[in-house]
C-alpha cells in the first residue's frame, strides 16, 4: 500500500480503494483521539503541579512574612520554614528582617546620596553612612506594620528612609558643627542610635551666658590659668525634660511597629567651605597660642629653676657645715651606744648565768631527792625479799632439806662417773695409823671413800 492509493479514486479498483480509505481514517481517528488525551493529561498535570506550589510557601531564616488568609486575615509569620496556604486564594508578603538605609558619596565634586546636615550654630556639612534597621519579632506588630506599609518597598520608600534622613537632621540640629569637627562625631552617633529607639529629643534652642577668658597676654607675673574671664553669650539647642528628670521624646513611626535601630555607621563627613575654615583658623589660633603659654610657661619655670638652684647651693653648704658637725655628735653618741650596748650585753649574761645556776640547784635538788626515794625503794625490795626467803626457810624442814641436798649432790656424782669426766683410783697402800678411832678397812671401800669426797 503506497500514499497514492489513498487519494487517487479514478484508478481501476479491483475493491482496494474502499478498503484501504477506511483504514487510513481509521488511524487518524486513533491519533487525534491519542493526542486529544495526552493534551488533557498535560493540562491536568501542569495545573495539579500550579496547584501544588502555589499551597506552600518558604520564609528563609533572615526574613518574615505576612500571610493574608482566605477570610482576609493578616497573619504575622516569623518562623523559619515551609509553611501552608491555600493555593490562589492566600497571598504572602516577605520582608526581610534587617533593613538598610545608606547615604553614600559617588564621588567627585558630587555630593552623591550623602545627606545634607545643618549644626546647632548653622553650620553645615555632607554626612555619608548607613543606619541598620531590624523588624519587630511580634506577629502581631509585624501585621500592623504591614497594613501601614503593605510590601516591603513601601516600607524603604515611605517608612525608612524618611525616619533615616530625620535621624540625622535632627540629631545634627542639637550639637554644632565645631564640636562635630572636634571630636563630637561619636556623640553624634550614639545619639542617632538612641533616638532611633526611643524617640526624639523635644528640644527648645536657649540663650545660655558662658564665661570665656579675656586677654591678658601684656601681664608678665599673669599665670594664663589665672586670666581673667568674661561673660558672654550663645545659642545652644537643649533638650527638655519632664518634671522627673527624664528626656521628654517624640516616638517614631518605627518605634510604633517595634522596629529597632542596631547599627549606625559614619563613613565619612564633608563640611562645608565656611565650617573648614573656621576650623583651621581655630587650629592655627590655638596652636599659637599654645606656642605662647609654653613659651610663658618655660620662661617661668627658667625663673622657678634658677631660684631654686641658688637654694639649693644655699642648703647644700649649710649641710655641708651641719654635717661636720653633726658627725662629731654622731661619732660620740654612736660610742655611747656601744658602751650601753656592751653594759646590757654583759647584764644580760650574767643573768643568764645567774638562771643557769639557779636551774642546776634545782635539778641538783631533784636528783637527791630521787636518789633517796631510790635508795629507800632498793631498801624496802631488801627487806622485803630477806622477809620472803626467811619465810621460806622457816617453812622448810632442816632434815627435809639435808636429804634433798644430799641426794642432789649424790646423783650428780653418779652421773659424773658414768659420763666418763671423773674416774676414781682406788689407792694400792692403805695406811691405817690406828689411832683408836675405830676406823676399819670396811671404811674404805668404794661407797664410804665416795662419800668421803663430799
Amino acid at each position: 500500500m503506497d500514499s497514492y492509493d489513498f487519494f487517487h479514486e479514478d484508478e481501476p479498483s479491483t475493491g482496494r480503494k474502499t478498503k484501504n480509505t477506511q483504514g487510513a481514517s481509521t488511524m487518524l481517528e486513533n491519533f487525534l483521539s491519542m493526542g486529544k488525551k495526552a493534551i488533557l493529561i498535560a493540562i491536568a498535570g501542569f495545573a495539579l503541579f500550579i496547584t501544588a506550589m502555589s499551597s506552600f510557601y518558604t520564609v528563609g531564616g533572615s526574613e518574615y512574612a505576612v500571610e493574608r488568609t482566605p477570610g482576609g486575615d493578616l497573619v504575622g509569620i516569623i518562623e523559619p520554614g515551609i509553611h501552608l496556604k491555600v493555593p490562589f486564594v492566600s497571598t504572602v508578603h516577605f520582608y526581610d528582617q534587617f533593613q538598610t538605609i545608606s547615604y553614600i558619596d559617588e564621588g567627585g565634586d558630587s555630593k552623591g546620596t550623602m545627606k545634607r546636615i545643618s549644626f546647632a550654630d548653622t553650620y553645615m556639612g555632607y554626612i555619608g553612612g548607613t543606619i541598620r534597621f531590624q523588624l519587630s519579632a511580634n506577629p502581631d506588630l509585624l501585621v500592623d506594620m504591614h497594613k501601614a506599609y503593605l510590601n516591603e518597598s513601601n516600607l524603604l520608600t515611605s517608612g525608612l528612609k524618611p525616619v533615616a534622613k530625620q535621624l540625622l537632621t535632627y540629631t545634627a540640629n542639637q550639637i554644632t558643627g565645631e564640636n562635630y569637627m572636634q571630636g563630637g562625631q561619636n556623640e553624634y552617633q550614639i545619639r542617632v542610635e538612641d533616638q532611633g529607639n526611643n524617640g526624639l529629643y523635644i528640644t527648645k534652642r536657649v540663650k545660655v551666658k558662658v564665661k570665656k577668658n579675656a586677654s591678658n597676654v601684656g601681664l608678665k607675673d599673669q599665670n594664663p590659668k589665672d586670666r581673667a574671664q568674661r561673660d558672654s553669650y550663645v545659642y545652644v539647642t537643649k533638650r527638655q525634660v519632664d518634671a522627673t528628670g527624664e528626656f521628654l521624646r517624640q516616638a517614631l513611626p518605627t518605634t510604633q511597629y517595634g522596629m529597632k535601630v542596631v547599627q549606625v555607621t559614619i563613613d565619612d563627613f564633608q563640611p562645608e567651605k565656611k565650617l573648614k575654615d573656621f576650623i583651621n583658623r581655630k587650629k592655627d589660633q590655638i596652636a599659637k597660642r599654645q606656642g605662647l603659654i609654653e613659651e610663658q610657661e618655660n620662661e617661668r619655670q627658667s625663673a622657678i629653676t634658677a631660684e631654686l638652684k641658688g637654694t639649693r647651693e644655699r642648703v647644700q653648704a649649710k649641710q655641708e657645715q651641719l654635717k661636720l658637725k653633726d658627725s662629731a655628735v654622731i661619732s660620740a653618741q654612736k660610742k655611747v651606744e656601744l658602751e650601753q650596748k656592751e653594759a646590757d650585753l654583759q647584764v644580760v649574761r650574767k643573768q643568764k648565768e645567774l638562771d643557769i645556776a639557779k636551774a642546776n640547784e634545782g635539778i641538783q635538788k631533784a636528783n637527791a631527792v630521787a636518789a633517796k626515794y631510790q635508795a629507800n625503794a632498793i631498801k624496802a625490795k631488801g627487806l622485803a625479799e630477806a622477809d620472803v626467803k626467811k619465810a621460806m626457810y622457816a617453812a622448810v624442814r632442816k632434815d627435809i632439806l639435808q636429804l634433798e641436798t644430799d641426794k642432789s649432790i649424790a646423783i650428780a656424782k653418779y652421773k659424773a662417773l658414768e659420763s666418763g669426766k671423773v674416774q676414781i683410783k682406788m689407792p694400792t697402800t692403805i695406811m691405817n695409823s690406828g689411832n683408836g678411832s675405830g676406823g676399819s678397812v670396811q671404811e674404805l671401800t668404794n661407797l664410804h671413800i665416795l662419800d668421803k669426797l663430799k
